[in-house]
């Protein structure tokens, strides 16, 4: 049995920009953004002795990571500002609050969902994958991904409706 050596710094390189992207759809504040991002990748490095699965899921976990990071920080917070109608950029704040919750409502959906089709998913959407590079990745054929792919798109939209 080969044991994979998982380089941290190349994680942390690849996966920074998706993260503080994730946040900032999430959180306005530039400095909590900062913070949050920090938060997550200490906890990806203090638990990294935890993390047991293969490095192609190493994605969905880090994703999960950010998401209870950002959850735990509202939590925390409870803010109770009142909220302008638009942000600083123009944008409006109900379509941005449209687009959050929707978010939300997929990251429940993608929690539902066998960790083999998360991963899927995640490497397809969220890590930008193709699916013969998932396919590869996975050990499994392209035809066999397709599959899979289709199966958990459909139970998403089960969830979603």
């Amino acid at each position: 049995m080969t044991v994979t050596v998982i380089n941290w710094e190349t994680i942390y390189k690849q996966y920074e920009p998706k993260v503080r992207a994730y946040i900032q759809s999430r959180v306005s504040n530039p400095e909590d953004v900062n913070d949050l991002c920090s938060d997550v990748f200490l906890n990806v490095i203090s638990k990294k002795d935890q993390f047991s699965g293969e490095p192609k899921a190493i994605s969905s976990w880090i994703f999960m990571i950010t998401k209870h990071t950002v959850a735990g920080f509202y939590r925390s917070r409870r803010i109770s500002e009142e909220i302008p109608v638009e942000t600083a950029d123009g944008t409006d704040i109900e379509e941005m609050s449209a687009n959050s919750e929707t978010l939300e409502l997929l990251a429940d959906a993608l929690e539902k969902l066998d960790q083999k089709l998360r991963d899927i998913i995640l490497l397809h959407y969220y890590g930008e994958k193709k699916l013969t590079e998932i396919a590869a990745a996975m050990g499994m054929s392209y035809s066999n991904i397709k599959v899979l792919h289709k199966k958990a798109i459909e139970q998403l939209r089960g969830c979603l409706i």
